[in-house]
């Protein structure tokens, strides 16, 4: 179990996922300290939800009235993956603690269910506070159904303005939230006219991207830090072949003559231009939600524009459960981003078992681009993980595939997953990449343990492996990996004979790494 500054530190790395044994030292600093309370929520969502419902239900009753609070955020977060979470919710609008019958109120809202529905709904009926009631009435709007909306349509605000919003909201939501004919992103249909394009990539990565939209017909641009401008006129299937691509939207421009924010979201939103492109690229209903990219909730001007669009261009859905796109304000507030949300991509059909901290398909696909492909060599990747970067490789050409791993749980997903990519020939062994010796090799690819996928010195670890894995590259051979410490990796395989091709530094969510091609002279 971790002491409080080791929970603390953990909780600054990226994807940190907590084991059984820290949950209840995390459950505990949520209900003591309100610092770390979203980041302490973020861990704990990607932890065992039985195991924090475990946690959370017995801390409750010795929490203070905000810890309990926070708390039972926390249980909402773990309810929609653990129903005896949501037992816990519902009990919880019983507690004789005004805070947590609030929190639990909202926690149900945006849980959603019969069962949650039915629990507010009793809820409402109760003799309430005017907080309480205002809280419930905007919970029940987003719960939807019959009996929620009754109670809300036959509500009497009186002279509280404030419920009388909530109220208002409320029907709005649950009205919007009527339609369910299925919606999802038509990948396959050209636009009304051309379109600017945003696609994303890990920062440092602009250049590969680039070049993969290019071989695909585009023009591309760097616009900035893991972003490439290209103008599209067809389908967005094409712009979907880069594998590189973290994702893509449309630009459209907001206007320079509107000076109040929402006025000027809702006419770009509900232009001929935007309303047509998004007609196009959608089948059934145009669901969107609004967000922004500085990031922030600005709830108030959210329901303006919603507002503003329904009466502007009434198919245009405002429906943030089920969005098929993210309407996002750009950073420099000049342009809308329409990013397509619900849709199949089909890129990485190979990726079909995982393991903690494995290599994000598009990093992997980025190792073997700027690898490339020599018909028929061996390839090694000595810290296999889940074989992503043998199954992107295995793409390019025909090879002989070869994994080793220390971890039998990384061994058995890169199976998988290399069966899925048509490759169950390729050979996966348990070794140590600092003391197996495979027959000479063409290519050496591979994303190694750091951040938290290492206890100890990942530098030291990657240093020895340079020291010894120039060795077994044939003349002509390449090695194409990340390194956290390429001050400390450089130096040997310079001394090695190794000449440096490609080097960038690529953001891998919340620390750094170099993305690097060394090469063995002929």
């Amino acid at each position: 179990m971790r002491d409080r500054d080791a929970l603390i530190a953990a909780l600054g790395q990226a994807g940190y996922t907590p084991g059984r044994k820290d949950v209840p030292p995390l459950v505990a600093l949520l209900a003591g300290d309100d610092a770390h309370a979203t980041a302490v929520r973020r861990a704990l969502a990607r932890a065992d939800a039985a195991v924090v419902t475990g946690a959370l239900a017995p801390a409750l009753a010795a929490a203070d009235d905000g810890g309990a609070a926070r708390l039972i955020g926390a249980l909402g977060d773990a309810a929609g993956r653990h129903p005896p979470a949501q037992a816990a919710l519902i009990a919880a609008l019983d507690d004789a603690r005004p805070r947590v019958r609030r929190a639990a109120v909202g926690a149900l809202g945006k849980l959603g269910g019969d069962d949650a529905r039915a629990a507010l709904c009793a809820y409402w009926d109760r003799d309430l506070p005017a907080d309480h009631r205002r809280a419930t009435a905007e919970a029940l709007g987003k719960v939807g159904g019959d009996e929620a909306r009754r109670r809300l349509a036959a509500a009497d605000t009186g002279d509280d303005a404030l419920l009388a919003q909530r109220r208002a909201r409320g029907l709005l939501i649950a009205a919007r939230d009527d339609e369910a004919a299925p919606s999802e992103v038509a990948l396959d249909v050209a636009p009304p006219g051309p379109v600017a394009l945003v696609a994303r990539c890990r920062a440092g990565l602009e250049t590969v991207l680039a070049g993969e939209l290019a071989d695909l017909g585009l023009a591309p641009e760097r616009l900035g830090p893991g972003r490439v401008l290209v103008e599209l006129t067809g389908p967005l299937t094409q712009a979907y072949a880069a594998r590189t691509m973290l994702g893509a939207g449309a630009l459209i421009a907001l206007p320079t003559d509107e000076r109040e924010p929402a006025a000027a979201i809702a006419r770009a939103l509900a232009s001929p231009a935007a309303a047509a492109l998004l007609a196009a690229w959608t089948r059934g209903p145009i669901r969107w939600r609004l967000d922004f990219e500085r990031g922030g909730h600005r709830r108030a001007l959210v329901w303006d524009v919603a507002a503003r669009v329904q009466a502007l261009a009434p198919a245009l859905l405002n429906q943030p459960r089920a969005t098929t796109w993210d309407v996002v304000v750009t950073d420099d507030e000049r342009h809308l981003e329409l990013r397509p949300r619900r849709f199949t991509d089909e890129r990485f059909g190979w990726r079909v078992a995982d393991v903690p901290a494995a290599s994000h398909p598009t990093i992997a696909a980025a190792l073997a681009r700027v690898a490339g492909a020599n018909a028929g060599e061996l390839v090694w990747d000595p810290f296999v993980g889940s074989g992503a970067e043998l199954c992107e490789r295995a793409r390019l050409g025909p090879a002989r595939l070869l994994g080793t791993d220390l971890d039998e749980r990384a061994l058995a997903a890169a199976r998988a997953n290399l069966a899925a990519a048509g490759r169950p020939d390729a050979e996966l062994i348990h070794a140590d990449a600092l003391t197996h010796a495979p027959p000479p090799v063409g290519l050496i690819i591979t994303n190694p343990p750091m951040g938290r996928r290492i206890r100890g010195d990942a530098g030291g670890l990657l240093e020895r492996f340079a020291e010894r894995a120039p060795a077994r590259l044939t003349g002509g051979g390449r090695l194409v990996w990340l390194t956290p410490a390429s001050e400390r990796t450089s130096p040997a395989l310079r001394r090695a004979g190794l000449t440096l091709g490609f080097a960038r530094d690529v953001d891998l969510g919340g620390y750094e790494a170099r993305l690097e091609r060394w090469d063995r002279p002929t």
